[in-house]
């Protein structure tokens, strides 16, 4: 049937040769089945082709699933006779109507670009521009689809400028046309399907491929190979194709563009203005129109601090260049010019000269010159009437007639949309609108091998999205799913506090999962913004003990140590009753506790173990307080004295100054040694005293206070050494008593000096002897009253190296190595038993023990000749001992004693 169809249209002379319009499959069998009538369709730059092509066949039983993905090549017969071809595949069928001889059959086809729709993808590229990423998705579409392959080829020879290269460029959730185009519009770049033959010799011509062209500057762009179109009226008669109609239209565009992202390098926003150069309109001026598009765009990507990852550094012209384009663009849309035409080669993307045209030849050179922007064209065979009215019906009845443009009144034509060709030619593209919307979503923290945390200098991390796929990044040997820092750009961490070089700083490690969210909601600049516990990854232990929800009542913060089990935590607990808070260190379980002290939890509630706060540790404890520390047991009520107050410590002193100054007034008296303390005391005390009531308490230098209305313990296993520099003064309202189970011993290298004003002082020795001795001066024994000397078992001696004198009242003995001499003005009596008299004899001198030697310095300034006051010195004596120590305020060192004479070998002292 289908022969004699070809037969009867043969006839008429309508062989395939002949026909206006014809249709080569790349299936041998549809080429033997299938007549092609009509055919339409839209095409343009920066867009995919789409067309109908109308079949009829005598076959009403072809599979449909033989049509996809076919390859068909529709020829039309031009008016100068060649052969123009419109390539595509098959990417839609529809069998329509059949009277029982003929059956209709609708096919779509597209642009090899098209097979893009049918992937969604969610990947990352890193480090390269937009166009690497277009050369990776063809070469992976060339591996993946024979059908692509064999359609399309790559061609970049229309590109001219340089491509910033990205840190990270991103496709998410979109199809690999929608990835396509989104990239090329924002670097404004074009892109047209075109062939790579647009004439062939005839309707057998193989098949090729066709060419996606990608341009960014008018020049690429081919003259049409009849160079001009004539313009010529429909309504005369015109041998050859022409414009039959031509309008232009004008819409008001804003005049001025306005940008400004932040750039995190500047801490500052970056902003630039662009206004056009196009006069838009004769009544206001470009800079008076008041019409703007001001964009607050994505923030500048801020690459590796370290310029390890080969990304362009964020620059203001690269926002000067958006900001341009996007005035080019707008003066593209603001003129236009929309022709209809008999053209049947015009061919999208190219450029030619309009001839005959009244208004247009007013115009010289580029003026006249148009680049075909986009085509809705149709075209279809002339049948004989009643082949052409069987054909009629059966569209009808398949409720095609709304779908096939022209399919029932002229046999061909387009509408063409036209621009001049000296305004640039530029995808529409919206910074804001044109991008996928971007989610929160999850990923997971990597790094390099072997580290726990690894960020950079301004604390970002590397993280490997969830969605990237193994099979996806072969291209760039596995970087974005190798779970290494090669899987993402630096990434951003949120945090709740961030100054200048202060803040919170909570770094998240290897392995964790972390939520990112999108600044600007731009899928390319992520930023982590928490992090969630998942299965295994179950929330904070604290004291690694219990879990949800039976310790819900506990909070706050828990770390890990690096490659270890140790952690530190700061633990709030809000248990009704035990509300207590803690800072920890697992070493040495150091810990600070406050409030109602409990023991860990392990489920609602545990045992108490104190009130208060506790500051205890395993290992070593220190407490340094630089200006002065307070440690006192007074109360001091919901805290609502100063934190430094010792008022009831200085009320003390107070009164024991008082009571101390009282008594060495007493001393004094009883011409006893007065004490050198007293005005170092009235010092310390003006330490506590309040300057400014305005102001908190504050000591005036860094003293200790130790405070308590009540007793204070001292106690030790071993020793306790109570060292000062100055003085050390022990003063008590009533007795200070001091016992030992072995030797009280006491040392003075001046003075000692003990005074007992108003009772007795007791000197006792229960089993060894009592020694008083002056060892370099006189002995002074003195008694307002009487003198009692005994032994109740042995003798009394008194003994003396050179005389013994005594006396009472007017009369004395005088015992020496002379002899014994008395005298008296009274009465000298002598009884005794029986007086014995013999002849002389020496008695032996008694030994009285080493003499002490003291040795003391001044310094003095050569220059000066003054004394030199505070200044440390190391002094080297004779016998090897080293003293030292600071001088005085008169220069003097401290006084050396020794048994015997010694002499200064060296003295050094500092030059402070």
């Amino acid at each position: 049937m289908l022969n004699e169809l070809l037969g009867i249209l043969d006839k008429f002379g309508l062989s395939a040769e002949k026909r206006p319009l014809s249709a080569l499959f790349s299936s041998k069998e549809l080429n033997q089945k299938l007549y092609a009538q009509h055919f339409s369709g839209r095409s343009a730059v920066n867009k995919s082709m789409r067309a109908q092509l109308l079949c009829f066949s005598t076959d009403s039983t072809i599979p449909l699933k033989r049509f996809i993905a076919c390859q068909v090549a529709v020829d039309q017969r031009t008016d100068d006779g060649r052969i123009f071809r419109t390539t595509g595949i098959i990417t839609e069928v529809v069998q329509g109507a059949s009277d029982g001889a003929l059956t209709s059959y609708l096919l779509t086809i597209e642009d090899p670009l098209s097979l893009l729709n049918h992937r969604k993808n969610s990947r990352v590229f890193l480090n390269k521009n937009e166009i690497e990423v277009i050369e990776i998705l063809h070469k992976e579409w060339c591996q993946r689809s024979r059908v692509y392959a064999a359609s399309n080829q790559l061609d970049l020879r229309g590109l001219n400028e340089n491509y910033e290269i990205k840190t990270q460029i991103t496709q998410y959730n979109e199809t690999d046309f929608q990835f396509f185009k989104r990239l090329l519009a924002r670097i404004s770049v074009n892109f047209i399907q075109k062939e790579q033959q647009a004439f062939v010799a005839s309707f057998s011509t193989d098949i090729q491929a066709k060419k996606l062209s990608l341009f960014d500057q008018n020049q690429f762009l081919n003259q049409l190979s009849r160079q001009n179109i004539r313009f010529h009226r429909s309504d005369a008669t015109e041998r050859f194709d022409s414009i039959t109609q031509i309008s232009a239209k004008r819409m008001m565009q804003a005049t001025q563009v306005h940008l400004q992202r932040w750039r995190s390098d500047f801490i500052d926003q970056e902003q630039t203005q662009k206004t056009s150069k196009h006069r838009h309109s004769e009544n206001i001026s470009n800079f008076g129109s008041g019409l703007e598009l001001s964009y607050a765009i994505t923030p500048a990507s801020i690459n590796d601090l370290n310029q390890k990852d080969g990304a362009d550094r964020a620059d203001i012209l690269h926002l000067e260049k958006l900001a341009k384009n996007q005035t080019l663009m707008l003066d593209q849309l603001a003129k236009v010019f929309v022709a209809k035409s008999t053209v049947r080669d015009a061919e999208v993307g190219c450029w030619f000269e309009l001839l005959g045209y009244t208004q247009i030849d007013q115009h010289r050179g580029a003026d006249n010159e148009y680049i075909i922007i986009s085509k809705e064209f149709f075209n279809q065979n002339n049948l004989p009437k009643d082949l052409n009215h069987q054909c009629l019906c059966l569209v009808k009845e398949s409720n095609w007639l709304d779908k096939l443009v022209g399919f029932n009144g002229e046999r061909q034509g387009n509408i063409l949309n036209l621009q001049r060709r000296e305004v640039p030619v530029l995808p529409i593209y919206d910074p804001i609108l044109d991008r996928p919307k971007a989610h929160p979503m999850h990923a997971r923290v990597t790094g390099e091998q072997g580290e726990t945390v690894y960020v950079d200098e301004w604390s970002r991390i590397k993280v490997r999205y969830l969605f990237s796929r193994s099979e996806d990044n072969v291209h760039a040997s596995n970087a974005g799913s190798s779970e290494t820092d090669r899987d993402s750009a630096w990434v951003e961490v949120l945090t709740n506090f961030a100054g200048k070089g202060f803040g919170s700083r909570y770094l998240p490690r290897v392995g964790e999962l972390v939520l990112l969210d999108h600044i600007d909601g731009d899928i390319d600049r992520p930023i982590v913004v928490g992090r969630i516990h998942e299965s295994e990854r179950y929330p904070s232990k604290f004291d690694d003990k219990g879990k949800l929800p039976d310790t819900r009542y506990l909070s706050g913060v828990r770390s890990q140590e690096i490659n270890a089990s140790g952690y530190n935590q700061l633990r709030f607990d809000d248990t009704t009753g035990q509300i207590s808070a803690q800072l920890q260190s697992s070493h040495g379980v150091s810990q600070l506790n406050l409030g109602k002290l409990s023991h860990p939890k392990e489920k609602e509630e545990s045992d108490d173990r104190g009130e208060g706060f506790e500051l205890r540790t395993d290992q070593w404890g220190a407490i340094r307080a630089g200006a002065g520390l307070l440690l006192s047991t007074y109360r001091q009520d919901q805290a609502k004295g100063d934190h430094l107050n010792a008022e009831e410590a200085k009320k003390q002193l107070d009164h024991n100054y008082d009571q101390i100054k009282s008594l060495d007034k007493t001393a004094k008296e009883l011409e006893s040694t007065p004490l050198d303390v007293l005005e170092n005391l009235k010092k310390f005390i003006e330490q506590l005293s309040k300057e400014d009531e305005s102001k908190a308490e504050a000591f005036k230098s860094a003293i200790v206070i130790l405070a308590s209305p009540k007793s204070i313990g001292l106690s030790s296993e071993e020793d306790i050494h109570s060292v000062a520099k100055g003085f050390i003064l022990h003063s008590a309202g009533k007795s200070i008593n001091i016992s030992t189970q072995n030797s009280f011993l006491a040392q003075a290298s001046k003075k000692l000096s003990l005074l007992a004003a108003r009772e007795d002082a007791s000197f006792i020795a229960g089993l060894g002897k009592v020694l008083i001795k002056a060892s370099s001066n006189v002995l002074d024994i003195i008694a307002r009253k009487d003198i009692h000397m005994s032994s109740k078992e042995g003798k009394v001696y008194v003994t003396s190296p050179t005389e013994l004198i005594l006396t009472g009242g007017s009369s004395q003995i005088c015992i020496k190595d002379g002899g014994i001499f008395s005298k008296t003005g009274g009465l000298y009596e002598s009884k005794a038993g029986q007086h014995l008299f013999k002849s002389g004899e020496k008695v032996n001198k008694t030994e009285f023990g080493n003499q002490l030697y003291d040795l003391k310095v001044q310094l003095f300034n050569q220059e000066t000749q003054q004394a030199v006051p505070s200044r440390k010195y190391k002094m080297i004596l004779s016998d090897g001992s080293v003293l030292e120590g600071e001088t005085d305020e008169n220069g003097f060192t401290e006084t050396a004693l020794s048994a015997k004479q010694l002499k200064i070998d060296s003295i050094d002292y500092s030059d402070e």
